[in-house]
């Protein structure tokens, strides 16, 4: 093995093959700068969406008494209620949430996965754990979790049927209006 000697190998170099990468780590870097602008950007105009789709255009045409129209290209507009919910990552709220959902009898949309991690060379244990899991002393991860999807359908129905009164300080929990354009095809 030969002994690394920088000085010498940076002289070695040849001075076009480094002009070459410092220009293509320009590059790079001006790609990447464009991409953060380009998120920001995109952050902005989907923030202007939110507001015209579900805040604007939703007020104006209540204030016109409609809660549907026609546009000129045939595309039918509605504004219909929108509803956003999730199960906050706080711990606490969290287990209000699950304990909400046990005690107003919607335990059944709530996933529970249990598993143990094994170090390296464990494989014969993991093989071996649903006949032995007690005997090994193994404590397992539990994780307990409800589908975004299926909360969100869960809360939608029940809003809609007002049988029940979702706790938004327990739950993340919006309802509001949104625009919907269904495109004439």
């Amino acid at each position: 093995m030969s002994k690394i000697n920088f000085e010498e190998d940076v002289a070695n170099i040849d001075q076009t093959g480094l002009e070459s990468v410092a220009e293509l780590l320009r590059s790079q870097l001006r790609l990447e700068s464009d991409i953060e602008n380009t998120e920001e950007q995109l952050k902005g105009y989907k923030e202007q969406l939110r507001k015209l789709s579900g805040e604007v255009i939703p007020g104006k045409m209540a204030e016109l008494g409609m809660t549907s129209t026609e546009m000129y290209d045939g595309s039918k507009v509605q504004v219909l209620e929108d509803i956003h919910v999730s199960i906050p990552k706080d711990p606490q709220k969290s287990a209000a949430c699950y304990e909400w959902l046990e005690d107003n009898g919607l335990g059944d949309i709530i996933k529970n996965s249990v598993g143990i991690s094994f170090g390296k060379g464990e494989g014969n244990m993991a093989k071996h754990l649903q006949e032995t899991i007690k005997e090994m002393g193994l404590i397992p991860e539990v994780k307990v979790s409800v589908h975004p999807s299926t909360l969100k359908a869960t809360v939608k129905k029940l809003h809609e049927e007002g049988k029940l009164s979702v706790p938004d300080n327990t739950f993340s929990l919006f309802i509001g209006q949104k625009t919907k354009i269904t495109k004439k095809k």
